[in-house]
């Protein structure tokens, strides 16, 4: 079956993803400002996610293209987006001492309250009403993503405020969050459906809607930024606790 959007979901998706790239964008970019690094960093980070945003949009599939596919058919740009987007972003971390001087400086509570944007996931239930996505991936995926995304500004909050316990409760937070991007991936392409829902049989259709626009902006953009803020957070809660305990230096500022 052709899948068939409302209009209203397309504008969340798009209203949602341009959002999550200038919010990425104004942390990081706040954390350039801190470290005293040139605006030749905020632009780069700038670029990036908008060549990276636009690139998806540009590529993304019609629905009516699959009608020239097989129902198991899973877009290559969801995983092409997804490597290429990760492993820009480590890459450039890995050469670039004033990216990781901006990821040192950064907000860590604003890493992760910026995450409240994982409430999107209220789309899949709707578009679960509507029969437009299978319910193996609807439910797990948009219950998990509300209560990812509705947990992250208290996680943060407490981690700002110091409240005790605070840091094993972040370090859980983004566990589970990578966890829930895990399943809501694995059952959207049908690859882990076999494993966690045996009963849906041996081999399990993809679901079909989040191969093409809007919704491919979802795994291409959106999921992809999430694991990345997620890695970033757990560094950034190591790299804090070794400061705390003495087992490296204070960077020179």
């Amino acid at each position: 079956m052709i899948p068939v959007i409302p209009w209203y979901i397309t504008l969340i998706v798009l209203a949602t993803s341009l959002t999550v790239a200038v919010a990425v964008w104004r942390i990081f970019a706040a954390g350039a400002a801190r470290s005293g690094l040139q605006q030749k960093v905020r632009t780069g980070v700038a670029l990036f996610l908008g060549a990276w945003l636009g690139a998806v949009l540009l590529l993304a599939p019609a629905p009516g293209s699959l009608l020239a596919r097989d129902r198991f058919y899973v877009s290559p740009l969801i995983p092409l987006f997804a490597v290429a987007g990760l492993g820009g972003a480590f890459l450039a971390l890995r050469l670039s001492p004033a990216l990781r001087r901006t990821l040192d400086a950064a907000s860590l509570p604003a890493m992760i309250g910026v995450q409240l944007y994982r409430t999107i996931g209220i789309v899949f239930l709707v578009l679960l009403a509507q029969r437009q996505l299978p319910a193996h991936f609807a439910l797990p995926a948009g219950w998990g993503d509300i209560a990812i995304g509705a947990a992250a500004p208290l996680v943060a909050l407490a981690l700002a405020r110091g409240v005790r316990g605070a840091v094993p409760l972040a370090v859980s937070w983004n566990v589970l969050g990578l966890l829930d991007l895990v399943v809501a991936v694995g059952m959207g392409t049908g690859f882990l459906a076999p494993l966690l829902a045996p009963g849906l049989g041996s081999r399990v259709p993809p679901a079909a809607a989040l191969g093409v626009f809007p919704l491919i902006l979802v795994p291409t953009f959106v999921v992809p930024i999430s694991v990345l803020l997620h890695l970033l957070a757990l560094a950034r809660l190591r790299h804090d606790a070794r400061l705390r305990s003495g087992l490296v230096a204070q960077p020179a500022r």
